[in-house]
């Protein structure tokens, strides 16, 4: 099973995250942002009400690529009781990461685009008894 082609997909899924939400990923934003010779008073009510940062784009993505290396390993040998187990399992995280941002992080087509991910991987990697969309039991973003 090539379940590792999923890794791609997240990429992509992070970019639209990025480009959503503005964060930016360049370390030296936030290094300029808290340099007191750049800080102006208007700058620090836009800091504090960042509800989502880049921080939780990455843990998203790092949410994501254990689920695919999970299913590489899984897909050696399939299960479908492993393989959904994967998926609630990284479901309910994002749905805890989401909630940490005050339901934010995900615009609603980006969570589609998760799901479809999500999905499509347990399909590859070998998922016999598939539903319609296998994040639907557990889905809240």
């Amino acid at each position: 099973m090539a379940v590792g082609k999923f890794y791609d997909d997240i990429d992509s899924v992070i970019n639209s995250m990025i480009e959503y939400l503005g964060v930016e990923e360049d370390e030296d934003y936030f290094d300029d942002l808290f340099d007191d010779d750049n800080i102006e008073e208007e700058d620090d009510d836009l800091i504090d009400d960042q509800i989502c940062t880049m921080d939780d784009v990455n843990k998203c993505s790092s949410i994501l690529e254990k689920y695919i290396d999970e299913l590489v390993t899984i897909s050696k040998k399939p299960d479908d009781d492993a393989i959904m187990k994967a998926v609630e399992t990284t479901v309910k995280k994002l749905n805890k990461l989401n909630e940490k941002c005050e339901c934010e992080l995900f615009e609603s087509t980006i969570g589609d685009d998760i799901c479809d991910l999500i999905h499509n991987a347990a399909v590859e990697a070998g998922l016999k008894e598939i539903p319609e969309n296998v994040c639907d039991d557990w889905r809240e973003f």
